[in-house]
């Protein structure tokens, strides 16, 4: 009986892993002119700064559309709202609530829309950009939420997927048990605020917020800052969650002793840079080495440090600090690093 329960909950998850994100059409044009790929994309959070969102497109003047279904936990009113470099419109249950469709320079808009959780709604986002460099996020602020963070990938499902059904494994042939339903689990989030851009942490519904530790005097000194400058100092307790740019509450320690020791040392500034293994996809490991990246920097900005101060930048697999021939070495090569300047 048990192998038999362990086994339809691995396919359960096997399947929605299989099933979970949000199909990608991507065009060069700023009107979906010329499709050049399509994929699924677990989240949208993306910078293309210097480059463009994949192989054969355009650097410049370039549209997306993602499509699929959006599954609420919670019933209540959700505001979305997007960072976008140009255009962006959001459609909920195929109703527009937000419509941006034009030039912008990092631009915050937002929307809100009432959910009825545990029901599906089609989802479609659309986006383009014009010259130079292009920038979407897409965020959501659930009910009771302190802030708002990326819709995470648990909760939406791509285009065509089948909607998953209760998994009921019986204990006899002749009885009936309930369904058996694998739900998300969301996290804490540890603070507030009204940032578009604010860390993406999850949280459960109902659950008071982590509270960061109190930091001992000699906080600074114990982690060895300062490093010297220009020189790359791994932020050794500073993890997320796996395949994820979920910060982890241990993390928060050693960034509130960076943010400390900036803002005593006020002429400094600081590049983070994040890196990861060379397993997988390496534009998935690309993007999930900027958005780690991104992350720290949302994180010590909101610990009162200027933006224009602090940097972020990813660079995937593409600088290890081992040969990846273990597990062992691609923990090491999993890692975000800080520069002072």
């Amino acid at each position: 009986m048990k192998t038999i329960l362990f086994l339809s909950l691995a396919l359960l998850a096997m399947q929605l892993r299989a099933q979970h994100g949000l199909q990608g059409e991507y065009y060069n044009g700023q009107n979906f002119e010329r499709k050049v790929f399509t994929r699924v994309d677990p989240q949208i959070n993306f910078s293309w700064r210097g480059r463009n969102p994949g192989p054969n497109m355009d650097n410049s003047y370039y549209s997306v559309r993602w499509t699929g279904k959006l599954h609420p936990p919670t019933t209540g009113v959700y505001q979305f709202s997007a960072k976008v470099d140009d255009g962006v419109r959001i459609w909920v249950g195929g109703k527009l609530i937000m419509d941006a469709w034009g030039l912008h320079d990092s631009g915050s808009f937002r929307g809100n829309v009432k959910l009825e959780g545990g029901k599906f709604y089609d989802l479609k986002i659309e986006y383009f950009n014009a010259m130079l460099e292009g920038e979407v996020q897409i965020y959501w602020q659930m009910p009771n939420a302190l802030e708002p963070q990326p819709i995470q990938t648990s909760f939406l499902y791509k285009a065509g997927a089948s909607i998953p059904k209760p998994v009921v494994v019986p204990d006899k042939p002749e009885t009936d048990l309930p369904p058996i339903v694998v739900k998300s689990t969301l996290k804490p989030s540890p603070k507030t605020s009204k940032s578009p851009t604010s860390l993406p942490l999850k949280r459960e519904v109902n659950t008071p917020p982590i509270k960061t530790p109190e930091l001992p005097k000699d906080a600074v000194e114990k982690v060895g800052f300062p490093p010297e400058k220009g020189q790359p100092m791994v932020l050794n307790n500073v993890t997320f969650e796996q395949s994820s740019y979920n910060l982890l509450p241990s993390s928060y320690p050693e960034l509130d002793k960076l943010a400390d020791y900036l803002t005593k040392n006020p002429n400094l500034t600081v590049e983070i840079v994040g890196h990861t293994d060379n397993v997988g996809d390496p534009r998935l490991n690309l993007a999930l080495s900027e958005n780690r990246a991104k992350v720290v920097r949302h994180y010590i900005i909101e610990k009162g440090i200027a933006e224009d101060r602090i940097t972020a930048q990813g660079y995937g697999g593409t600088r290890p600090l081992t040969s990846n021939a273990n597990e062992t070495e691609r923990a090491q090569n999993r890692r975000v690093e800080l520069i002072l300047r």
